[in-house]
């Protein structure tokens, strides 16, 4: 007979442990959200394109930028004993130019939302890229004769390019739902290396 109100008290007990953790980690995320808004949701500054500065990083792939600051994204080819890691082939981080150029990990709102990248093998050592901020639009890494390196492959004006550069015009919204006017993709033609670039518009 006394047996069920032990059991009830807990299960109470659980009930009540398992709604602080997960208070507690509500109010992590919401902190940290605020706080990434507040480092980079000053949407009415805008970048001037031309005068943000060119990384060149080793086995850098390609790099975006976006308003409201210098601040870059790198995504860099993942090479383990000179072999492309088939679980991670791209490494990406900030060089917080902003900052004094400092190297910077995504955090996880980032790398999730925004700036983070996924992967599918396609066979023959390539692999099929998508922005998660982009994810409508497919890059293909592969490696290129030509260079004699491995780079990727965006469609660029209907052309297959290398891409150098993605850069994001923001107008406004919020730092989970900004209001993008387009996308900027900038690279070279894969046959004749002449510069190509286009506007979209999400």
């Amino acid at each position: 007979m006394l047996l069920y109100p032990i059991i009830q008290r807990y299960a109470l007990y659980d009930a009540w442990r398992y709604n602080k953790l997960k208070s507690g980690v509500t109010m992590v995320l919401f902190f940290s959200a605020l706080g990434l808004i507040a480092q980079e949701s000053k949407f009415d500054k805008k970048v001037v394109v031309d005068q943000l500065p060119v990384p060149n990083e080793d086995k850098q792939l390609f790099y975006l930028q976006r308003d409201p600051d210098a601040n870059t994204v790198i995504y860099q080819l993942n090479v383990t004993d000179g072999v492309v890691d088939a679980d991670e082939p791209v490494n990406v981080y900030w060089i917080r130019y902003a900052e004094g150029g400092i190297r910077k990990d995504l955090n996880f709102v980032q790398r999730t939302m925004a700036y983070g990248i996924s992967h599918k093998s396609l066979g023959n050592g390539d692999f099929e890229l998508r922005l998660a901020a982009y994810k409508s639009v497919p890059f293909r890494l592969s490696y290129c004769e030509k260079s004699k390196k491995h780079v990727v492959y965006a469609s660029i004006n209907n052309r297959e390019a290398i891409l150098d550069r993605v850069f994001v015009r923001i107008v406004g919204g919020s730092v989970f739902s900004p209001d993008i006017a387009y996308f900027e993709l900038t690279g070279r033609d894969a046959t004749t290396f002449e510069r190509v670039s286009q506007q979209i518009k999400p």
